[in-house]
């Protein structure tokens, strides 16, 4: 017996114009933001960003860290890069710029971290605590800490917190330096 599928509806959706009126506009955009040294700035930024370690920002809690505490810091610190991009730059492309420039540096200067933070699971805990939108700064620490195999342990949660914070003012003093036009 066939199954009776009339009931089915198929969605064709309707062509139109405006496809190609949002790519002439993303154009538009894409050539302003090259003659405005706009998308140079964000290439600019990422790869400076990529560079950013915990031995660099914050050396004497560096210190006190093991390997696995100090590469779990650094990937929480590229994490916390990626979300500040992407709420201080004005416009998406430009912190997708910034964004794929610091993975580029990263996998050409540290190849062997880059591979851990894009096939690690670091990113989905962070990502997760950013999507529920509560207490983020202190949950951020918390998953830092559980990530490091010591979920209880006050000064690795209190040193994530603070890290994620002082990347988000750090990038966005350098994008106010950077003077992005609008």
């Amino acid at each position: 017996m066939r199954p009776n599928d009339d009931d089915i509806k198929i969605f064709h959706p309707k062509k139109t114009d405006a496809a190609g009126a949002d790519l002439a506009e993303l154009a538009l955009l894409v050539d302003s933001y090259r003659s405005n040294g706009n998308m140079e700035k964000a290439i600019k930024l990422g790869e400076e960003l990529a560079g950013l370690s915990p031995e660099s920002f914050c050396p004497e809690d560096a210190s006190k860290l093991t390997t696995n505490e100090v590469r779990q810091l650094r990937a929480l610190m590229v994490f916390a890069s990626q979300i500040a991009l992407h709420k201080y730059l004005p416009h998406t492309m430009l912190s997708s710029q910034a964004i794929n420039a610091m993975y580029s540096r990263l996998s050409e200067t540290a190849a062997g971290f880059f591979s851990n933070i894009t096939d690690g699971s670091s990113f989905t805990f962070y990502y997760l605590t950013v999507r529920k939108n509560r207490d983020v700064v202190e949950n951020i620490g918390k998953n830092y800490a559980m990530l490091c195999d010591k979920d209880e342990d006050e000064f690795l949660v209190s040193l994530g917190s603070r890290v994620f914070s002082q990347v988000d003012v750090y990038i966005c003093d350098m994008i106010e330096k950077a003077e992005f036009a609008e």
